[in-house]
């Protein structure tokens, strides 16, 4: 699977109730049954049109004339639901469904190519073990199995002989023991790591009275209004609770107590760009700030669900701004006056690279300026966060390093190509911020030999899967027209 793709290939049970199924089945159709058992292809969208082909593999296409791309979306139909009428769900479902059609395909070549074939044994086999004819106790259960319909069993089978030779090739694969020079190589590269320290350089630096001046001269975001509110899940579950309390047999805030959201309760001074932030129609911050001392407002839709808001003022500019609220306009400046916000960025770091550059000690420079150096405990270089190896997820207390080397794997080597004491220069976060890192020393640890000795065994076969997947679609015959297919086609149909 090429992570630049970002094709992802999802393992989910079928939903139905008390059927336990086998971890061994489970791990053995990987990319096969379990998956498409979650699929619903709305097949009117194809009718008159089954020869649409959304790629090929191995020189084999991916139509939905494939029987199993049929099946599994015969047998997920009922399963799926509403979700299948909207766009993103078609999408999700039509591109799973060929992700795990082309995967199958493949699978079955190389079984072929090995001499694997599915006997009525096997297959019988994978029936029983499979969990889907169990009763309540995980046991295979000869009733059930009699009161299916036939188009069932077939159904079912049909899957079961296409899956098993997959099964076989996944099974001899994940099974395969570790080599000791692989385990002594994998130890060796986690056994040294660097730490590192940084500062940033961020919104947080910009002078309170810029900010505060900035926020009289724009006065509309900065109107502020003290609140209490109260957040459910469903829009039915609000207008309850707002029934009770307009009875006066609750308030607002009876019902944050009782509820297990923490975002509720006594709000505070809430700016009128903040309340539009969490709203997901930001005008009806509106709805709130035109209200009166009082007044019950709401349920409105916010991002974590429907609000119920109370309004204990009258809108209003406060006089004196406290330290939060400042980070608040320095945080609206940097998300809506970029160009402003970029070039005092750009002024700050400048003046901290000029410190450095002049021979200043990069700690007496972060002093000298006021930024906040955070130190990055001994962190083993993984580009392709490998599992059993640290990452700066796990040690960098503030995330910038993280942040800074997910999708950039030169900043990765730049950290560990350098030398003790170098500063590596600016980096520019997502978030707009500069990052300056100084690379600390090199650590050995001898616990972490030890912990790969005991893990590796556990985690290969995950691994070996993985590798299996990425070598599946970034096979060179792995050719991918989904996107362009599934509009110009599939949706073209759909529209007719």
């Amino acid at each position: 699977m090429s992570s630049d793709d970002n094709k992802t290939i999802a393992f989910e049970k079928p939903k139905k109730p008390k059927n336990k199924k086998s971890i061994g089945w489970i791990i053995g159709v990987v990319v096969l049954i379990l998956i498409s058992i979650t699929f619903i292809l709305p097949t009117t969208f194809l009718a008159g049109n089954n020869d649409i082909v959304f790629g090929s593999i191995r020189g084999k296409d991916i139509s939905y004339t494939d029987q199993y791309f049929q099946t599994q979306a015969s047998f997920a139909s009922a399963q799926y639901g509403s979700q299948a009428n909207t766009l993103q769900g078609m999408y999700s479902i039509f591109n799973q469904a060929f992700l795990s059609t082309a995967a199958t395909v493949a699978l079955n070549d190389m079984a072929s190519e090995a001499g694997i074939v599915a006997t009525d044994n096997n297959v019988d086999r994978a029936i029983v073990n499979s969990g889907f004819y169990s009763n309540g106790d995980g046991v295979f259960d000869a009733d059930l199995y009699n009161n299916a319909t036939n188009y069932e069993k077939d159904m079912f089978r049909a899957f079961a002989e296409k899956s098993v030779p997959s099964d076989m090739v996944i099974r001899d694969i994940a099974s395969v023991h570790a080599p000791d020079a692989e385990v002594s190589l994998v130890q060796d590269l986690n056994s040294q790591g660097r730490t590192f320290d940084y500062v940033v350089v961020d919104s947080s630096l910009y002078p309170r009275e810029d900010a505060i001046n900035y926020a009289l001269s724009n006065p509309e975001p900065f109107r502020q209004v003290s609140l209490n509110s109260v957040t459910y899940a469903t829009e039915d579950e609000a207008n309850t609770a707002l029934a009770n309390i307009n009875s006066g047999s609750t308030t607002v805030l009876d019902e944050a107590a009782a509820s297990s959201s923490t975002a509720d309760g006594e709000r505070g001074n809430v700016a009128y760009y903040a309340l539009g932030n969490e709203l997901v129609t930001a005008a009806d911050a509106d709805t709130v700030f035109n209200g009166a001392e009082g007044d019950i407002v709401g349920p409105l839709q916010t991002y974590g669900g429907y609000t119920i808001y109370e309004i204990l003022s009258a809108p209003f500019m406060t006089d004196a701004p406290t330290d939060e609220e400042i980070d608040q306009i320095r945080s609206y400046i940097a998300a809506n006056e970029t160009d402003m916000m970029n070039a005092f960025l750009d002024e700050k770091s400048a003046e901290f690279q000029a410190r450095l550059d002049s021979g200043e000690n990069f700690f007496d420079a972060a002093d000298a300026m006021g930024l906040e150096v955070v130190t990055v405990a001994s962190t083993t270089a993984n580009p392709n966060s490998f599992p059993l190896f640290s990452t700066f997820q796990m040690t960098d207390p503030g995330q910038n390093l993280y942040s800074a080397t997910y999708f950039n794997t030169n900043y990765m080597n730049s950290l560990y190509g350098g030398e003790e004491g170098d500063v590596l220069p600016a980096e520019t976060l997502t978030n707009g911020s500069r990052l300056f890192t100084r690379i600390g020393s090199t650590e050995t640890s001898a616990s972490s030999s030890t912990y790969i000795e005991t893990m590796y065994d556990y985690f290969r076969p995950q691994m070996a899967t993985t590798d299996l997947q990425n070598a599946i679609f970034m096979d060179p015959t792995f050719e991918d027209n989904f996107a362009s297919v599934f509009f110009s086609r599939v949706l073209a149909n759909g529209s007719n």
